[in-house]
């Protein structure tokens, strides 16, 4: 460990050939800072030593200026606030050493080198960065008149707050220059894979070679490779992109045959964007990928500032609201751009279009923690987009220490027998040729390619079961807090109550008056007869309804638990053996063959085959569907009783008044029962009963007795 005062020593962050960066700690304020070095220049020439000692000064002066904008690593002035510490640093050096701002994130490179990002990152981190990249660079070119010329996902680093949030910031000015538009510098510089073509093929280029770098970058993240045949000769890759139409996006190598270059214009299917905002970054990658610097750099002309086409594009593509809905019945995801003017009707025609689902069958859950928590045909579809829900990577999820939903919606099927059907695979045409033994290259690019195929294959199957059982978790939350939420067996206790006591005062107080005149009788007793029927009737029907809402809240209780802890082993195993091959093919670089591919692809259907037509998750979402479908019926039966409750109160009163006539002299137990029927309140908060409002006593009982006949035969209580 090495200490100088306050200051500890924390680790090298980076080095390069002649120079390298620490991490220093501050014991006592805590502040952290990043110190770059020139370790020796004897090794240069004279002109060398000048050229690099002139764009060193030049950094050190551009850090200090950037010290309040979000972007871009600032530099760290420590003249007045420890004076003695930039002495001892600087004492060991040549050239004055940069304190810069410590970023503890580490860099964009090393996010692309991690497993999850194989095949590119999430669409909200290449969201995040895109949008970085262009304040910084719109920052640079515009207010400070610097060109970068050196960007590249090593140079963007990353600040992460202590709410796991990520800002990220463009960092290493070395090789900056000021670039006024009106004149061009001449000087091949650059890493090699990210400088435009023009810096090769006539060394005469403007502020536009930024905007090729930027194009290459945006390619990298989103698939995890770079664009332009990276394992070709510099020769062969210039050719080629001299060559191209403005609209490729890419070169390939024909894998069939190596003299031949194919010119792609669409993204590859191996990366994690949202079908819209694919299609959108696809043609937004044109701009910044035009071979033809004048092109490139054009300004957008409906702008009242002068802002470049691309940076006017991206900010439109940025700007696009992607809702995400997985669709259970088909185990398929689907992505809609979503915006102020689409209305429920039009979301919802988008979702059978695509899935062929009957629109009276479709059902939908709101996953628990969603800031909406209800659905109605007037809610707009924008209201359902959560924005920081996009960030699905499981960085995030580490560093936040909780999980957002996988999708935005939920999308059922709501009726008793549920149609199910598996996943498509998505493997792609190169992977197959290679396991049909096809193709016969053996080159180390051809075979890193299939690699990444199939690794996106298995990740891809890994998130779709996630989704899948997620999906039936949360319909069994959804289910179990509505039963919850309606107050069904209370209303239905309630009236019970109600019509019981009245039912008894009625029966006690005709008793009490025929004790004391033995001569009286009610005018219709046949009436009476009717009542203690119907009576009797709904407090048997009233009491198997409650039992089976009892029973339905307690099914989706268990179904609670039992998804939720399929869910939790879900997120921990490794279903597919992703990482293993990962590390064996693509950490390790392992050969593999035609015979070995084919072997891990059998190995992927049979486990994949066992997880949907024999797993769990299956038979628990078919229990949730016929438990739904059973709640429902319970329900549809609760209007109907409520309605017999009101009928049977009327034909009490009715009873009440014929005790008036033959003995109106008889006071008391007439009062008493006035006394108690006055007392009762009949509401039951719920909503109108819609058909059963017309229902009269006699046919209310026959529904209610139909409904509950139909529930005994589909229903074991005891099953629950």
């Amino acid at each position: 460990m090495v200490l100088w005062g306050n200051w500890e020593r924390c680790e090298k962050l980076g080095q390069g050939g002649f120079g390298e960066v620490i991490h220093w700690r501050n014991r006592t304020t805590g502040r952290e800072i990043a110190t770059k070095h020139i370790k020796e220049l004897e090794s240069l020439g004279a002109d060398q030593q000048a050229k690099l000692s002139e764009r060193w000064n030049k950094e050190l002066n551009w850090s200090r200026q950037f010290q309040y904008f979000p972007h871009i690593v600032a530099g760290v002035i420590l003249d007045n606030e420890d004076p003695a510490f930039l002495s001892y640093l600087n004492a060991m050096h040549t050239l004055p050493v940069i304190v810069l701002e410590y970023c503890n994130g580490g860099d964009v490179r090393k996010r692309l080198q991690s497993q999850e990002n194989a095949n590119g990152l999430t669409e909200f981190e290449v969201r995040q960065i895109l949008g970085a990249l262009r304040q910084a660079l719109h920052f640079l070119h515009s207010q400070c008149g610097i060109c970068h010329r050196d960007l590249k996902p090593d140079n963007i680093v990353i600040q992460r707050g202590t709410d796991g949030k990520k800002v990220y910031k463009l960092t290493d000015f070395g090789l900056a220059r000021g670039t006024p538009d009106q004149t061009m510098v001449q000087s091949v510089v650059g890493t090699r894979h990210y400088f435009a073509p023009e810096v090769v093929a006539t060394g005469c280029y403007n502020s536009a070679v930024d905007y090729w770098s930027l194009g290459i970058i945006a390619y990298e993240l989103a698939t995890g490779e770079l664009p332009f045949i990276p394992h070709q000769t510099p020769k062969n890759i210039l050719v080629n992109l001299m060559n191209k139409p403005a609209e490729c996006i890419a070169i390939t190598e024909d894998p069939e045959n190596s003299s031949r270059f194919v010119n792609q214009f669409e993204l590859p299917q191996e990366h994690h964007l949202s079908v819209p905002w694919a299609a959108k970054f696809t043609k937004w990658l044109r701009n910044p990928l035009n071979s033809n610097y004048k092109e490139r750099g054009q300004l957008a002309t409906d702008e009242v500032q002068s802002v470049p086409v691309v940076f006017a594009e991206l900010d439109k593509l940025l700007n696009m609201k992607v809702l995400t809905i997985f669709a259970v019945n088909y185990c398929k995801r689907l992505e809609y751009a979503v915006s102020e003017e689409m209305t429920m009707k039009d979301l919802i025609g988008l979702i059978i279009k695509d899935t062929g689902m009957d629109g009276k069958d479709l059902y939908s859950v709101l996953p628990t923690s969603h800031p909406h928590k209800k659905i109605t045909p007037e809610s707009p579809p924008l209201q359902l987009y959560v924005e920081e829900w996009s960030d699905t990577s499981k960085d995030s999820q580490k560093w936040n220490r909780r999980s957002n939903p996988p999708v935005m919606l939920y999308i059922f099927q709501g009726k008793e027998e549920c149609d199910y059907s598996e996943p498509q695979v998505h493997l792609s045409i190169l992977a197959r040729k290679f396991i049909a033994n096809k193709i016969k290259s053996g080159e180390r690019w051809l075979q890193k390619r299939v690699v990444l195929d199939i690794h996106h294959m298995l990740t891809k199957e890994q998130a779709n079961y996630e989704m899948f059982v997620s999906a039936i978790n949360e319909r069994a939350l959804s289910l179990e807090d509505e039963m919850i939420e309606n107050s069904f067996i209370d209303s239905i206790d309630m009236q019970r109550h109600i019509i019981s006591f009245a039912y008894e005062q009625l029966i006690s107080l005709q008793k009490e008056a025929q004790a004391k005149i033995p001569s009286f009788q009610l005018n219709r007793s046949v009436q009476l007869e009717k009542l203690t029927h119907n009576y009797d009737a709904i407090i048997q029907i009233s009491k198997s309804i409650r039992s089976h809402l009892d029973a339905s809240l307690r099914g989706a209780q268990s179904m609670v638990k039992s998804t939720s802890q399929l869910l939790k082993g879900v997120y921990e195993k490794d279903l597919f053996d992703c990482t293993r091959f990962y590390k064996e093919y693509l950490c390790n670089g392992a050969i593999i063959s035609p015979s070995g591919l084919k072997k891990v692809a059998e190995q992927f259907a049979t486990t994949r085959s066992q997880l949907y037509n024999k797993g769990e998750a299956r038979s628990l979402s078919k229990s949730i569907d016929r438990l739904h479908y059973l709640y429902y019926k319970s329900k549809e039966s609760v209007p109907a009783l409520l309605q017999k409750f009101c009928d049977i109160k009327k034909e009490i009163f009715e009873l009440h008044l014929q005790m008036l006539m033959p003995a109106p002299v008889i006071q008391y137990p007439i009062l008493q029962l006035s006394s108690a029927m006055d007392r009762l309140t009949m509401s039951s908060s719920l909503p109108s009963s819609g058909p059963f409002d017309s229902l009269g006593t006699v046919n209310a009982i026959e529904e209610a007795e139909r409904i509950n006949k139909m529930l005994v035969r589909e229903m074991d209580i005891d099953h629950y």
